[in-house]
């Protein structure tokens, strides 16, 4: 057929293609059957047209469409209303027992703190968890006839922004230590249920406990239940630590940490309104008492709604049927709760249960669903769709998500982990001689670490429950550079994250090559040099931005924003071997490809640093190694001075092997949006179409 004679014949079908493709919302299914002739006709056009305007035209057509498919799978809200509707209410149910376990390890704590307030000498307990200058604020505050008075003298606005980044910090904590074999977490909900019990009970003690409750529950019936349930995904994240079962304790906590990433997403929204509420609600005490206690009890009904009772209604087959046992148990609980407290004489009898009603109710939920009272439906867990790490499923030419990556991540840092345990020994060794024979002083001059042998206690006691600032602080002092050029430690970072970016990915392309069979183009040694070289400049932009911070906190803001673009950028210069110029525009098209994949990547890469890196300068590591030191023999001063160069060179090796992993993840990112914005893959298909013999439908042999 003459190329004239076949555009004729097809035009009308391609318009029809590009008039779908314009429409915001098109059809799936006739967009499917377009594609399907579309790539047919492509095929014809490589065959008979291989060299003409249309075989281009049919090309880009094939890509849009593929594009198109995939963005709208992606970009469509149903992924989002997916994870709110199903996949967290069906991660809580899965980690049901860790919730009770959870919530009982903050409210029998709770009842301990009471109990040990009433026992104690007048506020002295109370003073010992919260501090004589909030005690002495608080009975000032009742003096004055306003118990609540704590809440009403910031403005709203500035108190929202403060108690929600607070709240978030201190969540996140919860979480973060539950890396420590889950101890760290049930710790904090130790300590926290005795602070609120001796806090809740230092207001019974002074005849405040009805306006108290009212007003401390307003937004802790949400505040609460969000440093519970992040203590929970702590638990959860460590479980897979303690408790591997069949997988490798890696593949184990990759998967448990999953679940607990997943929790902590779904608390923000729990820390959001509880800041709101405290800001602008708690400080409305003269509402009718009635109207308080039934908003409390909706909050936390809310709480047990979506935590529990989903979850439960979509993973039981019984759970509808079972509910009037539920209620008839929570009915009798609920009497027994009121008849207590009225025969105590505890004030607000009524009120009192009316708030404790969703909280009688969760626990009896979980309690009979630990034991087996409902039946679970046969549903597909996510541990049953964790594939063996092995090379054979690691694949650059498919279209993947930020938690597809991750994973990946760790398959790749497993295959090339000798290399890089070589490559963050030997630049830790670097950095550490380098900073100790540059900088003036001593080695204690230069770092400060925390935590001695005699106040290893107290320090541990700061670490868990607060000095999280504190221990990003011990990080940053690695990256200032006090706004000068002349500074060592610019020097050195420089050189020390350009050698390991550089070999890093190297080792993913060399991957790359590996398991596509592809063959690696033939780079001399003044090539690789050059690229070291590249790489060495844009890493000397992100310290130039971390220096210029040192002056303006603008520019620390600055880097952490487009971190993610200056390693795109360097993977870029080294996976395609091309030019600086070319590399900047060749970012902006696959880093805009998906952004929102990107960043999301970066804070999930950026957490798991964060929280390794902290960990290391936990009490736990100085302890040990100044256990270490007391088997040399040396003066104080001297072990203090060898203990300095000890922690700097395990820190450096730390930061070395963290950063790998955070490369590693945007090398794969790198052939992820490459896919997306190419579509390499799909062209090896359509070339596949039609390439072989067919007979009615059959391939013939020969």
């Amino acid at each position: 057929m003459r190329e004239t004679n076949f555009i004729k014949q097809k035009k009308d079908k391609w318009i029809e293609l590009e008039r779908t493709m314009r429409q915001q919302n098109p059809d799936p299914d006739k967009l499917n059957d377009l594609f399907v002739q579309i790539t047919d006709d492509l095929s014809y056009s490589r065959t008979f047209y291989p060299n003409r305007s249309v075989r281009v035209y049919l090309n880009g057509l094939a890509q849009q469409i593929f594009y198109s498919i995939y963005r709208n799978k992606k970009s469509s809200g149903n992924k989002f209303l997916f994870f709110w509707t199903t996949d967290l209410p069906n991660t809580m149910y899965q980690s049901r027992k860790e919730l009770l376990i959870g919530t009982l390890v903050f409210w029998i704590p709770f009842i301990v703190g009471c109990l040990s307030g009433s026992m104690g000498e007048e506020e002295e307990f109370a003073r010992q968890l919260l501090g004589n200058d909030y005690i002495d604020m608080t009975l000032s505050n009742i003096q004055s006839g306003d118990p609540m008075a704590v809440y009403k003298d910031s403005s709203s606005i500035t108190m929202f922004l403060g108690i929600f980044l607070n709240n978030l910090v201190v969540s996140f904590r919860y979480f973060m230590v539950g890396a420590l074999f889950s101890i760290g977490s049930i710790a904090n909900l130790i300590y926290f249920g005795l602070f609120v019990g001796a806090f809740q009970y230092f207001f019974y003690e002074q005849g405040e406990l009805l306006p108290s409750l009212l007003g401390i529950w307003t937004h802790g019936s949400l505040e609460v239940p969000a440093a519970i349930l992040a203590g929970v995904g702590g638990i959860v994240m460590g479980k897979g630590l303690v408790f591997p079962g069949t997988y490798s304790r890696l593949q184990a906590f990759i998967l448990s940490a999953r679940k607990g990433i997943k929790i902590m997403i779904g608390i923000i929204p729990l820390i959001l309104a509880a800041a709101f509420i405290e800001s602008y609600i708690t400080r409305l005490t003269d509402t009718p008492n009635i109207i308080r206690a039934s908003f409390i009890t909706f909050n936390f009904a809310i709480v047990l709604m979506y935590f529990v009772v989903w979850p439960h209604v979509l993973n039981t087959t019984d759970f509808k049927k079972k509910w009037p046992v539920v209620m008839m148990a929570s009915g009798v609980a609920t009497l027994a709760l009121f008849a207590a407290l009225f025969i105590f004489g505890v004030d607000g009898p009524f009120i009192i249960t009316l708030i404790s009603i969703p909280t009688l109710i969760f626990l009896i939920i979980q309690g009979l669903s630990t034991f087996g009272f409902f039946n679970s439906k046969e549903i597909v867990v996510e541990e049953e769709k964790l594939q063996p790490d092995s090379n054979t499923n690691l694949r650059f030419d498919r279209i993947k998500s930020s938690g597809e990556i991750f994973k990946d991540s760790f398959i790749v840092y497993r295959k090339h982990l000798f290399r890089i345990l070589t490559i963050g020994v030997a630049t830790a060794g670097f950095f550490t001689a380098g900073a100790f024979l540059l900088e003036k002083g001593l080695p204690t001059d230069i770092f400060a670490y925390p935590g001695t042998i005699e106040g290893f206690v107290e320090d541990m006691f700061k670490f868990i429950f607060g000095g999280l600032i504190e221990e990003s602080e011990y990080i940053g002092q690695f990256f200032n550079y006090n706004g000068s050029l002349n500074s060592p430690l610019f020097i050195i970072n420089t050189l020390v994250y350009t050698f390991i970016s550089y070999w890093v990915l190297r080792a993913v392309k060399h991957t790359h090559y590996e398991l596509t069979q592809e063959l690696p183009t033939k780079q001399r040694w003044r090539g690789r040099v050059i690229d070291f070289a590249k790489v060495a400049l844009v890493v000397l932009i992100a310290n130039l931005l971390l220096l210029a911070g040192d002056v303006v906190g603008f520019f620390k803001l600055l880097f952490i924003v487009s971190f993610p673009f200056l390693l795109l950028w360097a993977t870029i210069i080294v996976l395609e071997e091309i030019n600086l110029f070319r590399g900047i525009s060749r970012t902006f098209e696959l880093l805009f490809t998906r952004i929102g994949n990107t960043y999301t990547l970066y804070i999930i890469l950026g957490l798991i640093a964060f929280m390794a890196l902290v960990l290391i300068f936990s009490p736990i590591m100085m302890f040990f190694l100044q256990n270490l030191g007391y088997n040399l023999s040396a003066n104080q001063d001297t072990m203090d001075q060898i203990l300095v160069i000890m922690v700097t060179f395990l820190a450096q090796t730390v930061f070395g092997l963290i950063y790998a992993l955070v490369v590693i993840g945007f090398g794969l990112l790198y052939y992820s949006q490459v896919e997306i914005r190419d579509a390499k893959s799909l062209f090896v298909k359509i070339q596949e179409i039609g390439a072989r013999k067919r007979i009615r439908g059959l391939e013939r042999e020969g």
